[in-house]
């Protein structure tokens, strides 16, 4: 069973995503798989300002797609009843990463719920379980089992742990310009499109971490994208409660910072394109 410290720190962005790296970093150097596709942040920020969410964002590939591509996992879904569900996963060998999908009831336990319907939690054979959001754990009852069951399995296998995965990332990176970028106007949207670039560069800083320039120059750009994610969700707590604040002044620093956030990036990709030559 993969432990919350694991799970703590994967760089996912759905919690299939979150469980797999999880698993399979014991096996595989999943910083492999950070190259495989690059977010644009002009496309990112674009696409939220266009009414992208960021529970159902399909712009980028999902890392356990990646890795089956390229035969380093294989997988099945098991849609099945509670009986046979319960079977399964008391069959499944510990090495296999189980997911079970759950519904609605499995939140009344706790004060938030899931971002998207599909929501799935790791489980082994001993009925332990782990969830993503909110972090925790637990063990099922046949009858709590029952309760929160919906109706389907997902069951992930190592295969070729040797396999190579072509650098995507490098490429489109040092190509792209940042020139022209459109703000998304909602916090909420914001806030999301923010949530997919912290994700995505510190998986490039991992990808890149034996450049130390390039390392460096995303680092001050995660720090950066950290300080807005959490300045952008404080002001969507304070307009919940009501307070007033200088909308236009606030939007106004948030450009500021976000024309440094692209200079960071310029900079690292002009590194990297140098070295290329």
């Amino acid at each position: 069973m993969i432990t919350k410290k694991e799970l703590s720190e994967t760089l996912g962005l759905s919690c299939v995503e979150k469980y797999f790296l999880a698993w399979l970093d014991r096996s595989y150097d999943v910083t492999a798989l950070y190259g495989s596709a690059f977010a644009e942040l002009a496309r990112v920020l674009d696409d939220f300002a266009s009414g992208a969410t960021y529970q159902y964002y399909s712009y980028l590939p999902r890392l356990q797609d990646v890795a089956e591509e390229y035969g380093i996992v294989t997988h099945k879904y098991i849609p099945c009843s509670i009986e046979a569900a319960i079977e399964t996963i008391r069959e499944t060998p510990d090495e296999v990463l189980c997911l079970m999908r759950v519904n609605t009831a499995f939140f009344t336990e706790f004060k938030r719920s899931s971002w998207r319907e599909d929501h799935y939690v790791c489980i082994n054979g001993g009925m332990e379980w782990i969830n993503e959001y909110p972090l925790s754990t637990g063990k099922f009852s046949e009858s709590r089992f029952a309760e929160v069951f919906d109706g389907a399995l997902c069951l992930y296998s190592s295969a070729d742990t040797t396999a190579n995965v072509e650098d995507m990332l490098t490429s489109s990176f040092v190509a792209k310009n940042c020139e022209s970028v459109r703000f998304p106007f909602a916090l909420e949207k914001l806030e999301s499109a923010i949530g997919i670039l912290r994700v995505t560069r510190k998986r490039m800083e991992r990808f890149y971490r034996l450049n130390e320039k390039v390392a460096q120059a995303l680092n001050e750009e995660i720090a950066l994208l950290d300080k807005m994610y959490f300045d952008v969700r404080l002001r969507q707590i304070k307009d919940k409660r009501g307070e007033k604040s200088d909308k236009a002044e606030a939007r106004a620093d948030l450009c500021e910072r976000l024309k440094t956030v692209i200079a960071l990036e310029k900079r690292a990709a002009e590194i990297l394109k140098n070295d290329r030559t």
